[in-house]
């Protein structure tokens, strides 16, 4: 049966580091199709950043439009349209509507917490407990867009009043947060997703996308940690603005960009290694070896926390240690960084953690109080292991 072949062919293409386009349809010498059957397949989009979705995420892969389109927005202080482009959307569809940057964070306690069969996971659980709020990262978005005071449910890492921090702490608490803990989060909860859709169902299984299959949610994780702006091309492209492109930004501040992770320029290693896993679940999933996939989510995650702890760490030293680049902004970035990362540290060892928060939290610089680098340092260090 010619498309029973012809599916179990397609189904394996990104497996074997081809596309669609690359097999193309099987046609006439006159260059007609033989019939509407043998056409070149659809289902598989473009490739990101060298990565072959086993899916089509185009749309999903959009959303890295929003975040620039509020960035945009930001560099002119325009605040209702920033908040137009995080909260209501206008690039990335899903069954219809705009998926939102800020439904990332909204939707987790369902998504990740009660809902899921894998519920609580992981890693969300962690944040939620040092935050004690679900949508953690909306909560400091928001406020920050709305120039507003805010504290987190658990009193940690706050409080945090945006109305007072001036607007170029007010753009970086925005972009950071955005980005390094909405789509951070998010991104990991696909992953988890594609571990629910193997281990829970045999078919149709992801009840939050039109393709519910294990691989496609993993795609979407793919997607979300990219973004369309990073072209199709290992490397990507410096117009990147999601965590694909900080991990490359960072490397080059930390020299460890390179397949050795030794050099100051050249695709992150980072990046190399969270591309070589991603493949690795891929067709873990597709072979539908689930278990195998949960060791993978978890390297996937602390390779991600990288760039976060290497921002943190940048900016404890601007401010801490250069007389020149004391500003609110550069502040500003070291606080959301250190809010992206924290609960991670926490997970391993409070007092790291809340020296951590102590040195880099909102508020401080305002009163002439500087991070101590060493100390911030060493508290990150502890916990590597």
């Amino acid at each position: 049966d010619f498309a029973t072949v012809k599916d179990a062919f397609e189904s394996v293409y990104p497996c074997l580091g081809i596309t669609c386009a690359h097999v193309g349809g099987l046609k006439d010498t006159d260059g007609s199709l033989l019939a509407a059957k043998t056409a070149a397949c659809t289902g598989h989009g473009p490739a990101i950043a060298g990565y072959l979705p086993g899916s089509d995420v185009t749309e999903h892969n959009k959303i890295d439009l929003d975040q620039a389109a509020m960035e945009g927005e930001l560099s002119n202080y325009n605040w209702a349209g920033a908040t137009q482009f995080y909260a209501v959307g206008g690039n990335s569809l899903s069954k219809g509507k705009f998926r939102t940057l800020k439904g990332f964070s909204t939707s987790a306690q369902a998504k990740m917490y009660d809902s899921c069969p894998g519920c609580p996971y992981k890693h969300f659980k962690m944040f939620y407990e040092y935050y004690g709020d679900f949508d953690y990262a909306d909560k400091w978005v928001s406020a920050a867009l709305a120039g507003q005071s805010m504290s987190f449910s658990s009193g940690k890492h706050g409080p945090n009043d945006f109305s007072k921090l001036g607007d170029a702490a007010r753009v970086e608490a925005v972009k950071k947060g955005s980005a390094y803990m909405n789509v951070w989060m998010y991104t990991i909860r696909e992953f988890e997703d594609a571990i629910d859709d193997c281990s829970s169902c045999t078919s149709e299984c992801n009840e939050f996308s039109h393709n519910s299959d294990s691989v496609h949610a993993w795609d979407e994780g793919v997607a979300f940690y990219t973004g369309t702006l990073e072209g199709p091309d290992v490397g990507g492209s410096s117009s990147g603005v999601l965590v694909y492109r900080l991990a490359e930004k960072r490397c080059e501040n930390f020299g460890t960009c390179g397949l050795t992770g030794d050099q100051t320029s050249g695709t992150s290693y980072v990046n190399y290694e969270l591309f070589d896993l991603f493949v690795s679940g891929r067709d873990l999933l597709q072979r539908g070896e689930c278990a195998a996939v949960r060791p993978v989510v978890d390297k996937i995650v602390s390779l991600m926390t990288v760039p976060l702890v290497q921002g943190s760490l940048r900016y404890a030293y601007k401010i801490g240690e250069v007389v020149s680049d004391r500003s609110q902004k550069n502040a500003a970035e070291g606080a959301t960084f250190t809010a992206a990362v924290l609960p991670l540290v926490h997970s391993c060892n409070p007092k790291a953690a809340s020296t951590i928060s102590g040195q880099q939290k909102f508020g401080l610089f305002d009163l002439g109080t500087y991070p101590d680098f060493a100390t911030v340092k060493d508290a990150f260090e502890s916990v590597y292991p």
